[in-house]
């Protein structure tokens, strides 16, 4: 058994952002927010019930390419809404963009996995 924590084990860091979002699964939108992001996946919170292995595609203005597959990887229930975690179908190719969403943000900065 490994010792080493979740954040550890990531093949990419997580930035902290607080970013609404469109969810989309096939031509129904739903409402989301990110709460981290990484190249290889997001934290997002939804008042939608997601299962593991769902497909959604996420619309991100903010960082080139705009439109990503994600897959659900975990969920947890939290009071009415859902804390998400996603993996990008196709990690994205460069970090800066994320560093600059991150550098940006200017919300409260609570670390959502201690939310969740």
């Amino acid at each position: 058994m490994s010792n080493l924590s979740s954040s550890d084990r990531r093949r990419h860091p997580r930035h902290r952002v607080r970013m609404r979002i469109k969810i989309l699964r096939g031509e129904v939108e739903l409402a989301g927010e990110i709460f981290n992001i990484s190249r290889s996946g997001c934290l997002l919170v939804t008042p939608v019930a997601m299962r593991v292995g769902d497909h959604y595609t996420v619309h991100l203005p903010v960082l080139p390419g705009s439109t990503f597959s994600i897959k659900v990887v975990r969920t947890r229930r939290v009071g009415e809404w859902f804390a998400v975690a996603t993996h990008f179908e196709s990690q994205l190719p460069d970090e800066a963009p994320i560093l600059k969403l991150a550098s940006q943000d200017s919300g409260v900065q609570e670390d959502p996995e201690q939310l969740f």
